[in-house]
């Protein structure tokens, strides 16, 4: 396995622990900040909004940083606004650090990918990008139940002090094994936009936004999701999330495999229709909540979701390259 990109892993996989631990802590933060549940959720939804609509801005702006040194600033940043939640005692400047959270993030993780692809040769790119995206799903493998077991027993600041050890590693990583990388021709945010003319890139785009966003709508309440259709607490939701987790690793790797040689069309409705069967899964389970049938049937659920929905990344990743190479940078 190349190192490089898996030092890249290495700090994908500090942004996904940080990006999504609070889905497991949800109802935590909300009591210690004394606003509702899902007040509290705004802080996961702000973070994601901000990084969707910043990520295009902000890599244009950063174009001229040096590649190796944009990675170290920016996830040393997302490591220091995730530290910053052990002192802040109240919803609005909690929220201001996840919006500085998301920049950094926003700068960090789509440059991997662009790094990644550029390692190695065009045939082996869908297994670069799964590499570099496994990070993120080993997060939600490891990190994020870690993150809630952490919360549970030592409070839910504890957390991020956890996101920031991880940073930190993941940033010393990069700076000492990630090689020196020649920075692609500067491109202007409008060129970048003139990939969106395309028929095809506004498609898969689209495609894009609803499988993950739809799954991350889910995801943001999960905590109280699962309270409510298993009765389990916080222990137990943990198990349930390293469960979500081990099958977001199952479908990241199916999904990087699949991109070099699955067509897309077929594999793309296949998996559109599982994630959105699985999705349906939760409110049928509603009348039967707490019975072994709806603790059975959620674990189901979230492993289908999970395989389906990962699978995603990889498969978009490597068509949007593969649609409008001359941005791909």
């Amino acid at each position: 396995m190349d190192l490089r990109l898996l030092v890249l892993a290495l700090g994908t996989f500090a942004i996904g622990t940080g990006s999504f631990v609070f889905a497991g802590l949800l109802g935590d933060v909300a009591g210690d900040l004394s606003v509702s549940v899902g007040t509290a959720g705004q802080l996961i939804t702000v973070y994601a909004i901000v990084y969707a609509v910043g990520s295009p801005v902000l890599v244009t702006i950063t174009g001229a940083v040096a590649r190796r040194r944009l990675l170290v600033l920016s996830l040393a940043v997302f490591a220091g606004a995730n530290v910053a939640a052990v002192v802040l005692s109240s919803f609005g400047p909690l929220l201001a650090s996840r919006i500085v959270a998301a920049c950094a993030a926003a700068v960090f993780t789509p440059t991997t990918a662009v790094v990644a692809a550029s390692l190695v040769t065009p045939e082996k790119r869908g297994r670069a990008l799964a590499t570099v995206t496994g990070g993120l799903t080993i997060a939600f493998a490891f990190g994020i139940p870690l993150g809630t077991l952490v919360g549970e027993y030592f409070g839910w600041r504890a957390a991020f002090v956890l996101v920031g050890v991880l940073g930190a590693i993941a940033v010393a990583g990069i700076a000492a094994l990630l090689p020196v990388i020649e920075n692609p021709p500067p491109v202007s945010l409008r060129d970048r936009m003139l990939a969106v003319e395309q028929p095809a890139v506004v498609a898969a785009l689209g495609l894009t936004a609803i499988g993950l966003g739809s799954g991350f709508v889910v995801f943001t309440y999960v905590d109280p999701l699962l309270g409510d259709l298993t009765g389990f607490g916080g222990r137990g939701i943990s198990g349930m999330l390293l469960l979500f987790g081990l099958a977001a690793i199952a479908g990241n790797a199916l999904g990087g495999y699949g991109a070099d040689r699955w067509g897309y069309g077929r594999s793309m409705v296949v998996i559109f229709v599982v994630v959105a069967l699985s999705l349906m899964s939760f409110s049928l389970l509603t009348p039967v909540a707490g019975s072994l049938p709806a603790v059975v049937g959620a674990g189901v659920a979230l492993v289908t979701w999970s395989v389906a929905g990962w699978a995603i990344t990889p498969f978009q990743q490597y068509r949007l390259i593969e649609l409008a190479p001359h941005t791909q940078n």
